[in-house]
């Protein structure tokens, strides 16, 4: 079934920031030590990165006053590139924890008990399967410094998300062909380089996409060898 698209609307305030994410992690951590001495909140930490947030961001405030996965999930700024893969609009609603299906929620849970375990933010790369995509992005989690321990930010950056593959084979000319074109080279480039007509890698591309049940290329060169 295909998922809605998610409206989106741009404007130059939005595509005006060019800070890169690990920067955001500097001013996020900055924030948590400033915060640390103060008992500051979890506004405060958010503040620090609000309005230099891109629309591949994420940015979060887990409330944990109650036992997981009765936690309650704020979006203070939403993934906002559209997507037919995922219903990001669904997931992203403001709501309880528990009602984030595709283990999300365990994935969010983990990621709080761990940086409040540890007592200190957290940095981190998702790699996972939500519903039929798959989703790469970096994120950080800041704990509330706190002893009350109430609280934690996430901020995320979405780097791809991409239909999921099925589950084939290909063989040692086949992955070659798809790093080759990871690279960026064309079929008769690739060719060169294995020694095969530019008519024979474009069949073995056809014939991975429909091995793959894909229509396009891009899932495969997002695939994991």
């Amino acid at each position: 079934m295909t998922k809605p698209f998610v409206s989106v609307r741009f404007d130059e305030h939005r595509l005006k920031p060019n800070v890169s994410f690990s920067d955001l992690v500097r001013r996020l951590t900055d924030a948590w030590l400033e915060s640390s001495s103060q008992l500051g909140s979890s506004d405060v930490i958010c503040r620090s990165v609000k309005d230099l947030l891109k629309v591949n961001m994420a940015l979060i405030v887990v409330d944990m006053a109650r036992a997981s996965p009765d936690w309650h999930m704020d979006f203070v700024q939403q993934y906002g590139i559209p997507t037919s893969l995922v219903d990001a609009k669904g997931l992203q609603a403001t709501g309880s924890l528990r009602d984030v299906s595709m283990g999300l929620e365990r994935h969010v849970i983990e990621a709080c008990e761990k940086a409040v375990g540890d007592g200190r933010p957290i940095t981190g790369r998702i790699d996972r399967v939500f519903q039929d995509a798959r989703v790469v992005a970096s994120g950080i989690v800041v704990p509330d410094p706190s002893a009350k321990k109430a609280w934690c930010v996430i901020l995320c950056e979405v780097h791809s998300i991409s239909a999921v593959v099925q589950d084939v084979r290909f063989d040692d000319i086949d992955l070659s062909i798809i790093q080759l074109l990871r690279e960026g080279l064309s079929a008769r480039k690739v060719g060169n380089l294995l020694e095969l007509s530019p008519r024979t890698v474009e069949h073995r591309i056809e014939r991975m996409k429909a091995r793959a049940g894909m229509k396009s290329i891009v899932p495969l060169l997002t695939m994991r060898m």
